[in-house]
């Protein structure tokens, strides 16, 4: 019994700490099971598939889905926030992501074999009061799926701050560009092998005396006539100046 109570503990205490994962902000089910996040200092939250391989693949960019509100509804102004916000997600997305890659993985909004799925899982926008300190924050998931069999191969979440919408663009950008960089090795081909040249045999030495001794000996055989020796050692003499 106090074995299973124990289990049980220690079960609530790691839901307890996922849940508490950038402060509630990143919600692990709407990423699917297998999906172990480690923490990133480029990207806040990330995990890839052990071995993963993008080669030969292309990527579509799905339109973002609707903002999840993961703690619950907002208030008036950060919903105005993220409305002036929302609309320039996409085209940042695309852009930082290309320029993240470098031609590594084709990238289209409309067609692809692997599918970018994007939500704002949170946003606060700033105080009424001019006083306030509090900078507007973003919060945002994105997973990365087999347009066949469903399976994430990639995901990611993070928080951005800013003073304005403008700053919280700019850094989302730069963001979606670090993405791109980590999913570039799995989309590259890997370096072909470079062929090196087999060194060429060396030519063997010609036994000149060897030759000379065979012809006389064949000579002596009575095999070969005097002339018929003589018109071969001087094919081997030739052979040997060649060489």
């Amino acid at each position: 019994m106090r074995r299973f109570a124990l289990f049980l503990f220690a079960a609530a205490l790691l839901l307890g700490q996922t849940a508490r994962l950038d402060d509630g902000r990143l919600d692990p089910s709407w990423f699917g099971p297998g999906v172990a996040f480690q923490p990133s200092k480029a990207l806040g939250f990330q995990w890839l598939k052990p071995n993963l391989d993008l080669r030969n693949r292309s990527l579509r960019l799905r339109a973002w889905e609707s903002v999840a509100w993961v703690q619950g509804p907002r208030a008036g102004k950060d919903q105005a926030f993220l409305s002036r916000v929302a609309p320039g997600l996409p085209a940042d997305l695309e852009r930082g992501l290309k320029k993240g890659l470098k031609g590594a993985l084709p990238v289209s909004t409309n067609s692809g074999d692997l599918v970018l799925v994007a939500r704002v899982a949170d946003a606060l926008g700033a105080d009424d009061d001019y006083m306030a300190v509090r900078p507007m924050t973003l919060s945002f998931d994105l997973k990365l799926v087999d347009g066949d069999s469903g399976e994430v191969l990639a995901a990611f979440h993070d928080t951005i701050t800013g003073p304005n919408t403008d700053a919280i663009s700019y850094h989302f950008g730069r963001w979606c560009e670090a993405m791109g960089r980590v999913l570039a090795p799995a989309a590259a081909a890997p370096a072909p092998a470079v062929a090196q040249a087999l060194p060429a045999p060396p030519k063997s030495a010609f036994d000149l005396e060897g030759a000379l001794r065979r012809i006389d000996a064949l000579g002596r055989d009575g095999l070969l006539s005097e002339a018929e020796c003589e018109a071969l050692r001087k094919k081997a003499r030739d052979k040997a100046q060649a060489r």
